[in-house]
This record gives structure tokens, C-alpha cells and sequence, in this order.
């Protein structure tokens, strides 16, 4: 893969441009398709050193640019390079005529720092496919002179008018993003703006979005309707189209064909993995199939998405793992409660040090009741009864704590509810090694539940009593004799964010959230906890 080479240009005194140019380095360098370079003096705009690079990302706030580095500059832009504006770029040489011009726009104004909503007026462009609305915490720039071949992809509203903040242009054969957002790290760190920023960089380079992915789904079953949910995920997400379903129950097939007409059926796996038109399948299937269903679409040529579990053993997924490798196909685990509202607040709690650092984290589901006679309470189909909602749960710690697990306790009961082959309790503890303690309580069998989140830091704790309870309770020490109680209402869940990751890793590129070695780090850890259920003693992951 060839290598985009950027040069970031940081310079000036309104801002913290050593931080700023630090951060905006860090998050290009991050990208492997990009070799980064910054510059902390304009005097890298010149003709020798625009010539080592393919685009030149601008933070800058300047009086001057010579006349010799502003023909230098145009020419290099003209010649097909890239130029990316970042914020005060637009405030930068007010009297130089060429350069507003070639950015397309000027500062005018802003407002205070403050929270605003910032949204995409245009859809369809590279930079701002699959971008939803979103909120941020910056300065809200207000632009004039737009010129006539700019276009605004961005825009948030000022005093009840629509003001832009992201354009773009072409100048001969090059072109130019201007993007006003990222004043300082409350913003650059926004997961928004890193987006749109490399995106923008990328497609000043030339960048264009791949051909749509055609999706086969393989279940159609009635449970939660989840075979419906997922292709009405997929149908809703640009770039991605819905072109196959395959079910054994032909009246399954035949709701199928009615909820999403034009699509073709299979009752043979095998049929529709020789379409050559098909590129993601996505398994809807019980748990102890994903694993062999995957391995020949992988093997086929075809990318995987599983319904989660990713399997039923740690064998399995490394066969899964490895098989994707090997044909350098994506493989991912529909771990889409990443995205539920409760989590998402959870982590910017946790983010913001409110409570902080955390150092114990305790999850439960579960109450006193039978757990029904279909195949998910059945260890051979299922897996056992950590294999469902446990797999969210450990799938959370995995993604919270930002440590390697050294080693897992299990406690797994069998006690009253004998016709099914499930466990009917079970306990699991993780150890980390920054030493973080999670565990995770899964009953059928608990008379007395608890609540359902429990986050304890070094100043303070984040409860939640579970659904029903829309909001985090958090308890914050912030002085040793200072405690404050208050109530944070969850975000808006978002699992369509997974299917858009999704088309975004398979149209451009971009990294994908939910990868394979996650599902199967899940996969291990449920395994270790019934090892060590059976041996009586804690024991280390085979991948922690």
C-alpha cells in the first residue's frame, strides 16, 4: 500500500500550537496508510520541502506568507497535491488575497467555546458518507467569502443561521478541504473530528469511496426478529445493499421476500456462496454454527460478520482468525452493544475522572426463572449460559479496561433447573494486570438481584440498577471532603454505528471497530472461566 505523505504545518501564538500539532500528529501518524511529518515553522512552505509531500495539513495562525512560498504553494496544489485548513488556517495571512482564494474562505467571527450540534449538508461526499449528526465543545467560526466553487459539507446553526464549517474545492488538479472545527484538545480528540480530518486528508490526496458491498444473510429466524433487524440495519446504511437471505424454513424465506422485496432466497448455504456478486455474509444462525459456516465463507472470498457469540470455543475462533488472515478477509463480531446508550455514557464518565480511575468494575443479569426450552438454554447449541449476554458483558470490559487480563476465576452452578443442560448460575472474575477487577454474575437462579452496573474509581463510583432506570448514578469525591451525587441520562443508543464502521473499513479503508481477535479474546475468557470452574483454581487465558 502506497503511503500518503503529510506535512503538518503548526505554527503561531493565539493557540497552543505545540500541543495542537503533537495531537494532530499522533492521531495521522496512527494511520498506516499515512507517513507523517510536522513542522513547527512555516518556512517548511516553500518549494524544496512541498515537493517530499502529497498534502499539506495547515494549523496555523500568521500574519505573512511571502510572495515566493505563496506561488510555490499554489503551484504544488495545481500540480494535484492536497491542501487540508485546520481551524485558525482560515484567520492565517489576512491580506494575502491568493491564499483565501485557494482555501475558499476567511474567518470573520466566532462565538464563546461552547457545546454545539454540527450537521452534514451533504451525504454523499467522501468525507462526510455515513457521518450522523454530532455534538462538540469548540469555537464556532463564522466564515465569509466563500467562493463560488466551494462547497459546504458541514454546517451548525449561529443566531438562527446556518454557518459553514467544512468546505471544499478543487484548484486545477489538486484539492483543498477547509475544516473550521479544533481549537483546542476538547475538540481535536472529538472521534467526529478525527474522522473528518482524516478523511479530509485522504481525499485531497485523490481518495474516492469503494463500489457498494453486497450483503448475504444467512437466518431468518423468528427470535427477537433479528434476521429482519439486521437486514434493515444493512438496507440503512450507505454503501452496503442487501442482495441475498438464506433460511432452511421456506416460509421463513417467504417473510423474507415480502419485508425486503427484489432480494434472492437460498435454502443452500453452499448456493449462495458461489454467487461471485456477494462480498459480506452475515451469520444469524445458533452458536455453535458460526463457527463452520464462517470458515467457508471465508474461504470462498467472502467477508463475515457473525451474530455474537463469535463461536462456542477458543479453537474454533482461532481457526476463524486465522482463516480470515490467511485470505485477508474481514471477520467481525456483531458486538453491537458497544453502542448502547448506556455504555457510551459509561465511558464518558469514565473519560471526563469524575470517579477517577476505575478500579473495580461489577456487572449482573439475570433474576429466578426458568430458562425456557429452545435451543439457547441447550450448552450444546448455545455454548452455556456465559455464551449470550455474557459475551456483551466481557466484550465491555475487554474494550473498557485498556489492560491484558493475567488471569480469570469461574464459578459455574448446576442446581435446579436440570432439564435444560444450561448452567443455571454463573460467576466469572477477571483479573487485569493494571490491576482491575471485573466480574460478571449471570443467574437464572438469584432470588435477590443486584444492580446491573456497579464502577467503582479513586474518587468516586457510577451505578445503575438496570432497565427501567435511565440514567447513571454517579457518587464523585473530587476533595477528599467534598462528595457530590448527581444523575447522567444516557445517550441515545446507535447500533446502526456498527453496520456504518462496517461499510466504512470495506468502501475506505478505515479501521474497523470490532475485529475478529476481539470476539475471540471474548471467547477465551468465557472459556478459561469454566476451566477454572472445573479445576477449582484461577488460571491464566490462553489469550489475554
Amino acid at each position: 500500500m502506497n503511503q500518503i505523505r503529510v506535512l503538518i504545518a503548526a505554527h503561531g501564538e493565539m493557540h497552543d500550537f505545540d500541543q495542537s500539532g503533537r495531537c494532530l500528529e499522533s492521531l495521522l501518524t496512527s494511520e498506516s496508510d499515512l507517513k507523517v511529518t510536522l513542522s513547527t515553522e512555516l518556512d517548511s512552505i516553500c518549494e524544496s520541502t512541498l515537493r517530499k509531500f502529497d498534502v499539506l495539513v495547515l494549523y496555523a495562525q500568521e500574519e505573512h506568507l511571502s510572495k515566493k512560498q505563496m506561488t510555490a504553494l499554489l503551484a504544488w496544489v495545481k500540480k494535484g497535491k492536497g491542501l487540508v485548513g485546520v481551524h485558525c488556517a482560515s484567520v492565517s495571512f489576512p491580506h494575502n488575497q491568493a491564499f483565501g482564494g485557494l482555501l475558499g474562505c476567511r474567518f470573520l467571527d466566532h462565538g464563546p467555546i461552547h457545546r454545539f450540534q454540527v450537521d452534514p449538508t451533504e451525504t454523499d461526499h467522501y468525507i462526510t458518507r455515513r457521518v450522523p449528526p454530532f455534538s462538540i465543545e469548540d469555537e464556532l467560526y463564522l466564515l465569509k467569502d466563500l467562493t463560488e466553487d466551494s462547497r459546504v459539507l458541514l454546517t451548525s446553526n449561529w443566531k438562527r443561521k446556518k454557518h459553514a464549517l467544512l468546505t471544499v474545492r478543487e484548484e486545477g488538479q489538486g484539492r483543498v478541504a477547509y475544516l473550521a472545527l479544533g481549537h483546542d484538545s476538547r475538540s481535536l480528540e472529538n472521534p467526529a473530528f478525527q474522522t473528518l480530518l482524516k478523511r479530509s486528508v485522504r481525499w485531497s490526496f485523490g481518495a474516492e469511496e469503494g463500489e457498494p458491498i453486497r450483503c448475504g444473510l444467512v437466518g431468518y429466524g423468528g427470535a427477537f426478529n433479528m434476521g429482519e433487524a439486521h437486514g434493515k440495519m444493512i438496507e440503512q446504511t450507505p454503501g452496503l445493499e442487501l442482495a441475498a437471505i438464506c433460511d432452511l424454513d421456506t416460509v421463513r424465506l417467504a417473510l423474507a421476500k415480502e419485508t425486503f422485496p427484489g432480494i434472492m432466497t437460498f435454502q443452500r448455504y453452499r448456493r449462495m456462496l458461489e454467487r461471485e456478486d456477494l462480498d459480506l455474509i452475515v451469520l444469524v444462525t445458533p452458536h455453535n454454527t458460526h463457527a463452520h459456516l464462517a470458515i467457508e465463507a471465508l474461504s470462498s472470498g467472502k467477508h463475515v460478520i457473525t451474530e455474537k457469540p463469535m463461536c462456542i470455543t477458543a479453537d474454533e475462533g482461532k481457526r476463524m482468525v486465522s482463516t480470515a488472515k490467511r485470505k485477508k478477509r474481514m471477520l467481525s463480531v456483531f458486538h453491537n452493544r458497544r453502542w448502547d446508550g448506556d455504555y457510551t455514557t459509561l465511558k464518558n464518565i469514565i473519560e471526563s475522572g469524575a470517579i477517577g480511575e476505575v478500579f473495580q468494575v461489577d456487572v449482573f443479569s439475570g433474576g429466578y426463572e426458568h430458562p425456557g426450552w429452545w435451543w439457547r438454554s441447550d450448552k450444546k447449541i448455545s455454548g452455556g449460559c456465559l455464551h449470550d449476554w455474557g459475551a456483551h458483558f466481557i466484550d465491555w470490559f475487554l474494550d473498557l479496561i485498556p489492560s491484558q487480563v493475567i488471569d480469570v476465576s469461574g464459578y459455574f452452578q448446576k442446581r435446579y433447573w436440570h432439564a435444560v443442560t444450561n448452567e443455571d448460575h454463573a460467576l466469572a472474575i477477571l483479573r487485569f494486570k493494571n490491576g482491575v477487577v471485573a466480574t460478571i454474575e449471570q443467574s437464572n437462579l438469584a432470588a435477590a438481584p443486584k444492580d446491573r452496573w456497579r464502577v467503582l474509581g479513586s474518587k468516586g463510583a457510577a451505578t445503575w440498577k438496570g432497565p427501567g432506570e435511565e440514567h447513571w448514578n454517579v457518587t464523585s469525591y473530587q476533595q477528599s471532603d467534598q462528595r457530590s451525587v448527581s444523575q447522567v441520562p444516557f445517550e441515545k443508543g446507535d447500533w446502526q454505528a456498527y453496520y456504518r464502521n462496517v461499510a466504512d473499513h470495506l468502501t475506505m479503508g478505515e479501521d474497523l471497530v470490532v475485529k475478529g481477535d476481539h470476539g475471540l479474546r471474548v471467547i477465551s475468557m468465557i472459556e478459561t472461566a469454566e476451566k477454572s470452574s472445573r479445576a477449582g483454581n484461577s488460571l491464566k487465558p490462553a489469550i489475554g
